[in-house]
């Protein structure tokens, strides 16, 4: 079949330009929207500062570096946005974030380098993704697009994700895989549930890098810590209340999001045959399964389309041939 600009005229869209333009299209509408959230952000009668996640990361990583409790605020302390219907705790997120942020919290120009990393990392996702999934990518990417906006005007490390979730699939037959994965859970524990499609593709090796990988993150969060951290964030974690865009929240059964965290965990295990199946249910579980579910939390259902731009997908015959 006669090709222009290295793409079949029987694939959509015709040409590398094409394809550029459409997968510029969301990306373009994300930054727009996200500059619309920070002139909001930064207007006088706003409660939260731009980039108010990576502020709470930020003000994290400084009590720690003071020796000061992670989840409780004393005088002195950086304020950072605190929703009491939800918590009292400055901080939602597991310990290993703000050991992360000890460093970045020391360098003068270490936020500005983390907003440029978000920005860089899910804006780069975005693209890539769209250009290799076509058409139904950039349906996708722009539906998407108000949770990117609003995830680049936050700065959280969910931000992340989508990338790391893309490389988890393409290193899929590497040990690598898994520990992107567990590197994913102990920052935000419901990425745990892409272990699910590792133990039911049976990527052992995966699985052992995953269970290594939070081994070894809990280890240095805990030196970088102290072990009282740890303790209080599971009282947080069991305390805080669920948001209002959650499915606990939604239907105020507190139960029903960590329930669903489970039941696509096992969805994705029974589904092992089909890898592609698999993944997406775990991805999209990882979202859902979340009691702090906001719309910028909707930015890892991206990763939904990195199976689908594979280059031998389209000439695979048998979806569990493909994992």
């Amino acid at each position: 079949m006669r090709s222009i600009g290295g793409t079949s005229l029987g694939s959509y869209p015709v040409g590398t330009r094409a394809r550029v333009i459409v997968a510029l299209i969301p990306c373009c509408l994300s930054i727009f929207i996200a500059t619309l959230y920070l002139q909001v952000m930064a207007g006088p009668s706003s409660p939260c500062p731009p980039f108010t996640d990576a502020v709470m990361y930020l003000a994290a990583g400084e009590r720690l570096n003071a020796g000061r409790d992670l989840y409780a605020l004393h005088p002195g302390d950086r304020s950072v946005v605190i929703l009491p219907e939800i918590t009292t705790a400055p901080l939602l997120s597991p310990p290993p974030i703000a050991v992360l942020w000890r460093p970045i919290a020391v360098l003068p120009f270490g936020f500005a380098l983390w907003i440029a990393a978000c920005w860089v990392a899910l804006l780069g996702t975005t693209f890539q993704l769209v250009l290799r999934a076509g058409l139904p990518g950039a349906v996708l990417a722009s539906l998407l697009s108000p949770a990117i906006g609003e995830q680049l005007a936050a700065g959280n490390v969910a931000g992340f994700f989508p990338l790391l979730m893309v490389l988890a699939w393409r290193l899929r037959a590497r040990p690598v895989a898994g520990a992107i994965v567990g590197l994913m859970a102990s920052l935000k524990l419901t990425p745990g549930a892409l272990g699910g499609w590792l133990v039911g593709t049976r990527r052992w090796s995966g699985v052992a890098a995953a269970v290594v990988a939070v081994g070894l993150l809990f280890v240095v969060s805990l030196i970088g810590s102290s072990p009282a951290a740890f303790v209080d964030y599971l009282r947080v974690a069991t305390t805080a209340g669920p948001s209002t865009a959650s499915l606990s929240g939604l239907t105020g059964l507190g139960w029903l999001s960590p329930c669903a965290l489970v039941a696509g965990t096992l969805l994705a295990i029974g589904l092992g045959r089909w890898p592609r199946a698999a993944f997406i249910i775990a991805v999209v579980t990882s979202v859902l399964g979340t009691p702090s579910l906001y719309l910028s939390g909707w930015v890892a259902v991206l990763a939904t389309l990195a199976p689908f731009t594979d280059r031998t997908s389209a000439h695979a015959k048998v979806i569990g041939h493909e994992g």
